[in-house]
């Protein structure tokens, strides 16, 4: 017994010194680590080079970066690399540093539809610390890195001077990583820490060698699908299932050749088809009939029928019915025999109301059994039927899928198939209008082998199988199939995209292995025109429909949760609905009457859970993001009619006040517990206001509480509620809209700025005195004039409503556009993001359209938006985009558009 325990005893140190050694190899021994382990084999495309300098600078030299270097990703990717030489504080660091080393750059999908890029460097096992120490002694003033850890893995965090996260870097034995995106690094990390064997090394094997050229671009089948499932509209494309399961590598080494960027390198497919090219292939019989039309085309040019099938597409499930018909009376009666390797995919031009259309060509070893074998199949299944057109027998095939059926999975998106034969050249297409489209183009010449664009050059004799997008043709199908995020983006830049001719992958096989080129041809000394301002096709995003028309909102607040926007907004029955970012509704609340104040986010337990707050004549609400009240609330100012409220913070320590007013003239101040606080409960101004109360601070002068009275009186108080020398300052009677707090215009200084409903421009300041006044040109009698503040009250423009159009002018009251809408009942707003990202937004609510304007007038979107309500607009400027809330009818609403 003794001996067991002490065999057993042996036998676990044994096990325990082997396991921490182990442990110690793998995570703590610095074991130098290839940069590919480090990255998933899903993601959408990596690039790999051993010379990150020189594949720079061969770059910007070539002269393909004319059209390139006006992609945001170019652009921004270079100013990035100036910036860290800058940080360094050492001109050509960045050069010394990317010299010689290995360096990938990866494309990955972060969200439904969203990307980013990781950036790994190999800079050996000490350097990567003394880099990232370098970097904190120069970063600029009030940036700084933050420390954390991630699985026992240090992460530093980069915070500009506006305390926003710019880039989250780590290190992992000998590599260093980098991304704008903190989920890309952890996601390394995972990847790093555990067996999984997802990871783009372990997917390359024995392939894992160094390029040839100055890069290498990896491509895998499951990285390209969730690239396919982000960019486009449906998730569920055939393409992209096809992709999910399959098993595929590409390694492609990247060579500057002239006039094109060529990629060339190795597959690793999980496909058993031989991709020799055959040697029969009829080339000119195709291009007499490839329409000039064509958007995309895939070859199969195998040797054979039998090898052709081979190509499986394993996402594909056949109907029984429909595969059990055409195995018993096509295919095991040797109607593939017929056949020859050849085989084209055709993506056309839209036609009638087909907008995805489609056509298979197969070459025929004997056309005429060919063909009978499909007559009788015709003439003996009910539902069948023939036409003719221009001399050509068409046969209707209502089976959905028939050529996917038949060809082993491939040329899905066929829901009915109308054939015809055309000397040796079987033509599938799935529609009527379709297969006319084709006919009629033969006939007239329409077709590669008479077009002078070049398009047949993609047709390659020595490839067993390409792909081909005609990308200036293919571009706006593109565009419609995306998603709203995508689809904005690829119309803003489809003229730097269309520079490009074509884009071709072609697969040959030599010596048993598999040989993969993609090119990408241009013209020598073109530069793509430079994006303009160009207005967009705007589809929306998001959709919510409610049981009762929408009388309030769309309002965005921020979700604590997961830093995503919520929406509010309330109908017609005075419910308050809040709808989460993926278009779910959170909660509706039943409220005393229709909001009439802004819609305020507290933290009331300073916890940093938001909560809103907002008004209706009869109380102030205060609710959870479940939709509870807060303690104590609603709170009511007893038979006090609510007319404004504005939330005060004086020195953001969410001890926060509510500034009220009301219908009898008395302005009221409230802590977050509701109770009312001396001075100010309440505080008879003797006259209604205007807009709500407002804190504010004046350089120099101090607090202030202001409110304006119906009078044209602006009233100047302090925090207890007695008057400030200088108030109330009287700008008169005639002045009916809001006066507006701004350094703008004419002052130059905090003043206080008014326009009269006669077209006087009013300035005040603090100190009490009226110090401008400036008659504008009335061109009408019945003009009207109002300032337009943007959506943080920080500047304003000028608005004179005319009859027949509305004019806008800049605080300096110079004409920036006229706009050709009109009427009391438009609604237009500003909205000031910074440089040029200035957006006034129209709604029309009689006709129901909303519009967006640059400040020069511009119509930024082609058709116009549903809205009957105020348009609200946020920008994020990590995703550079903006988003675009509008409510119409029962309706809320969606968009997104690129910055």
């Amino acid at each position: 017994m003794k001996i067991l325990k002490s065999l057993f005893i042996l036998v676990a140190l044994i096990l325990l010194a082997w396991g921490g050694y182990t442990l110690y190899k793998k995570y703590f021994s610095g074991k130098s680590i290839n940069n590919l382990e480090l990255i998933s084999a899903e993601a959408a495309f990596t690039f790999e080079t051993y010379q990150g300098d020189q594949a720079w600078n061969e770059l910007v030299q070539q002269p393909v970066w004319g059209i390139l270097s006006q992609l945001p990703a170019f652009e921004n990717f270079s100013t990035n690399l100036v910036t860290l030489d800058s940080l360094t504080g050492k001109s050509g660091f960045v050069t010394k540093i990317l010299q010689n080393k290995h360096i990938t750059v990866s494309y990955h999908t972060t969200g439904a539809d969203s990307f980013d890029l990781l950036f790994t460097l190999d800079l050996e096992s000490k350097e990567p610390l003394e880099l990232i120490e370098e970097i904190k002694t120069k970063i600029p003033e009030k940036s700084r890195i933050q420390e954390r850890s991630y699985s026992d893995q240090p992460v530093w965090e980069y915070f500009d001077a506006q305390n926003s996260r710019k880039w989250t870097i780590s290190h992992l034995n000998n590599v260093l990583l980098v991304s704008e995106s903190s989920f890309l690094v952890e996601d390394a990390i995972r990847l790093f820490l555990s067996d999984n064997p997802n990871s783009l090394a372990n997917k390359l094997g024995e392939n894992l060698d160094q390029p040839e050229g100055i890069g290498r671009l990896y491509l895998t089948s499951k990285g390209l699908s969730k690239g396919l499932s982000g960019i486009g509209s449906s998730k569920d494309s055939p393409l992209a299932q096809e992709l999910a399961i399959a098993q595929q590598v590409v390694a492609l080494d990247l060579f500057f050749e002239e006039n094109q960027l060529e990629f060339r390198g190795i597959a690793l497919l999980d496909q058993e088809a031989s991709f020799l090219p055959s040697i029969k292939a009829n080339f000119s019989e195709f291009e007499k009939l490839i329409s000039n039309r064509t958007l995309s085309l895939t070859q199969i040019n195998l040797d054979g029928i039998y090898e052709s099938q081979k190509l499986e597409n394993r996402a594909f499930t056949p109907k029984s019915t429909v595969s059990g018909e055409i195995q018993a009376r096509l295919l095991d009666r040797g109607f593939l025999d017929f056949f020859t390797g050849e085989q084209y995919f055709l993506e056309l031009e839209s036609v009638a109301n087909q907008e995805n259309n489609l056509a298979v060509f197969a070459r025929c070893s004997n056309p005429e059994q060919v063909w009978a074998y499909l007559n009788e199949y015709s003439n003996q299944t009910e539902g069948h039927s023939r036409d003719f057109y221009l001399e050509n027998e068409i046969l209707f095939f209502p089976e959905e899928e028939f050529p996917a059926h038949v060809f082993k999975g491939k040329y899905q998106g066929f829901t009915q198939t109308h054939i015809a034969l055309l000397g040796e050249i079987l033509i599938l297409a799935n529609s009527a209008p379709g297969m006319k489209m084709i006919l009629d183009d033969v006939r007239v010449g329409n077709t590669w082998n008479r077009s002078s664009s070049g398009e047949s050059m993609s047709i390659n004799p020595s490839s067993g199988y390409s792909k081909t997008f005609i990308l200036p043709k293919i571009w706006s199908k593109w565009t419609k199939n995306s998603n709203p995020t995508w689809s904005s983006f690829l119309q803003k830049y489809g003229s730097v995209f269309k520079s490009f001719p074509y884009l071709t992958l072609r697969i040959n096989e030599i010596a048993g292995k598999k040989e993969v080129s993609l090119l990408l041809p241009f013209q020598a000394g073109r530069m793509a025109e430079a994006p303009k301002t160009a207005s967009l096709v705007l589809t929306p995003n998001k959709q919510v429909s409610f049981a009762t028309s929408l009388s309030f909102g769309p309002k965005a607040i921020a979700n604590f949760n997961d830093r995503t926007e919520d929406i509010l907004v309330q109908d017609e029955n005075s419910v308050l609905h809040l709808v989460n970012s993926g278009g779910e509704t959170v909660y509706s609340v039943p409220l005393s009457g229709q909001v009439i104040s802004e819609a305020f986010q507290i933290d009331y337990y300073k916890n940093g859970k938001l909560q809103v707050l907002l008004a209706t004549n009869k109380y102030i609400y205060g609710i959870d993001r479940l939709g509870n009240p807060l303690p104590g609330y609603p709170i009511s100012l007893g038979n006090e009619s609510i007319t404004q409220l504005n939330l005060v913070d004086y020195d953001n320590s969410k001890e926060y006040r509510y500034f009220v007013a009301t219908s009898a003239g008395n302005l009221w101040l409230l802590d977050k517990e509701g109770n009312k606080l001396e001075g100010w409960n309440p505080l008879k101004l003797g006259e209604e206001v205007i807009q709500s109360p407002a804190h504010i601070r004046v350089a120099g002068k101090g607090d202030y509480m202001v409110a304006q009275g119906i009078s044209g009186n602006f009233h100047l108080l302090n925090r207890r509620g007695e008057k400030q020398p200088g108030g109330p300052i009287a700008f008169g009677k005639e002045l009916k809209t809001a006066l507006l707090v701004s350094s703008e215009g004419k002052t130059k200084g905090q003043g206080i700025h008014g326009i009269s409903k006669t077209g006087e421009v009013i300035a005040g300041n603090f100190s009490g005195e009226i110090i401008y006044r400036n008659q504008l040109i009335k061109e009408n009698r019945d003009d009207q004039f109002e300032l337009i503040p943007d959506q943080n009250g920080n500047s304003y423009l000028i608005l004179i409503r005319q009859f027949n159009k509305t004019k806008i002018l800049d605080p300096e009251e110079n004409t920036l556009c006229t706009l050709s809408h009109s009427g009391e009942e438009l609604l237009v707003n500003f909205y000031d993001f910074g440089s040029e990202r200035k957006i006034i937004a129209v709604t029309d609510p009689v006709q129901g359209f909303g519009f967006l304007y640059d400040l020069k007038g511009t119509l930024l979107t082609e058709t116009p938006l549903e809205s009957t309500g105020k348009i609200q607009i946020t920008h994020s400027a990590a995703e550079k985009q903006y988003r675009i809330r509008t409510r119409s009818g029962k309706q809320l609403f969606e968009y997104l558009m690129p910055d």
